[in-house]
């Protein structure tokens, strides 16, 4: 009798479990990305109560329930640091070339760091962005949308006390000049991606892709570039035409930054080498050779220079330069010229754009930009970009 009771226990122990799978199976959404950075359970889209995660994203946050990160674990105490010589500049960084995401670390002497991620965030609409795209960060600094805590994400700046925001998610497309609807990286084909250089004075990274304008196929090839100590990283972008007929297409790159504090851009002003930039308005390209947002304090709508002084800064080289660079309150380019409005909106946007660029089957035009942070000055009270050698792959 005792036998047939325990029998029945286990019967009914069976039951339960496999009630409460199949409860879970139906009520729950199961996004693996096989990265396995961690055990994430957050709050369900439409339909489902739950959504089992391995990986977290830029966004996330706010529908974490519970939460092991395993990435944290293995970068604090886990991982052992690369060996490096005392006093000296050191780079570390972690690739999935399978994805097309990760993360470069910048060791500066001093105590100083910075933090560069790519793909690391999910577009507007919902999907995962592959390759190297400036954007988004690591598990444990995305989990809770804690906005100090995030000042750790995009590329930021740690000054030995502190995390600033230097920037953020790139807004960056392509379109044809013939149906002028914007492609963003979320929509391109990923044809994948490596490291070409790995040491601790040099990293090199590249991904490959592949997106269809007007029914020209287009290959853009991407390389990062990174050396020890530098505050910036070198980004090369080739575009070449695979199709059989030519065409002419327009190619942009921009963010809002959100210098200073991730969230919002409350002190952003533009800067370019011999001004600030208060109101929407153009740079020529043709005269200056970088620009960028210095977190000082808009007193065009009355913000006092009270502000952390925290400058990024984005550079262009060679003969295919920007045809336009521009300041504004959205992505969009400012259409009151001869009334600007000043920079006051959350999304104070820096925006380059090249075309229309006629493009000839197997022809390519390749765009080299720096894109970092700026020195300061506290003499002159402003940003002072540090000089740069390229040294990039061609």
């Amino acid at each position: 009798m005792l036998q047939a009771m325990a029998r029945k226990h286990h019967l009914y122990l069976l039951i339960g479990i496999f009630t409460v799978a199949a409860i879970l199976f139906i009520t729950t959404r199961f996004n693996l990305t096989g990265r396995f950075e961690g055990i994430y359970i957050l709050k369900g889209p439409p339909g489902k109560l739950f959504e089992l995660k391995d990986d977290l994203y830029l966004g996330d946050g706010c529908r974490v329930l519970y939460a092991i990160d395993f990435d944290s674990i293995r970068r604090n105490f886990l991982r052992k640091p690369p060996k490096h010589k005392p006093g000296e500049a050191y780079l570390d960084f972690e690739w999935d070339s399978g994805d097309g995401s990760g993360y470069v670390w910048n060791y500066m002497p001093d105590g100083r760091k910075m933090l560069t991620c790519f793909s690391r965030f999910e577009s507007s609409s919902g999907k995962i962005v592959h390759g190297l795209f400036v954007g988004g960060g690591l598990p444990e600094e995305t989990r809770g949308d804690d906005l100090l805590k995030m000042n750790e994400t995009g590329m930021a700046y740690y000054d030995g006390k502190r995390w600033y925001h230097v920037w953020c998610n790139v807004n960056e497309a392509i379109a044809s000049e013939d149906f002028p609807t914007a492609v963003i990286p979320a929509e391109w084909e990923f044809l994948g991606s490596s490291v070409l250089r790995a040491g601790l004075k040099s990293v090199l990274l590249t991904s490959s892709h592949r997106v269809v304008l007007a029914g020209v196929p287009f290959r853009v090839d991407r390389f990062a570039h990174f050396r020890a100590g530098d505050t910036f990283f070198i980004l090369t972008i080739r575009v070449t035409n695979i199709g059989d007929h030519g065409t002419s297409f327009f190619y942009g790159y921009g963010d809002e930054p959100w210098v200073g504090n991730y969230g919002s851009s409350e002190g952003n002003v533009g800067w370019v080498k011999d001004r600030l930039i208060k109101y929407e308005g153009h740079a020529d390209p043709g005269k200056y050779t970088y620009a960028g947002y210095f977190d000082y304090g808009n007193d065009a709508i009355g913000e006092a220079h009270t502000n952390s002084n925290i400058a990024d800064f984005i550079e262009w080289f060679g003969d295919d330069r920007p045809d336009d660079v521009f300041f504004s309150n959205t992505v969009d380019e400012p259409d009151e010229e001869k009334n600007p409005k000043p920079l006051y909106s959350d999304t104070r946007f820096i925006g380059l754009q090249w075309g229309p660029t006629p493009l000839a089957p197997g022809d390519s035009r390749t765009y080299i930009l720096a894109i970092g942070m700026a020195g300061y000055d506290p003499k002159t009270g402003f940003p002072v970009k540090p000089p740069i050698k390229l040294g990039v792959p061609r």
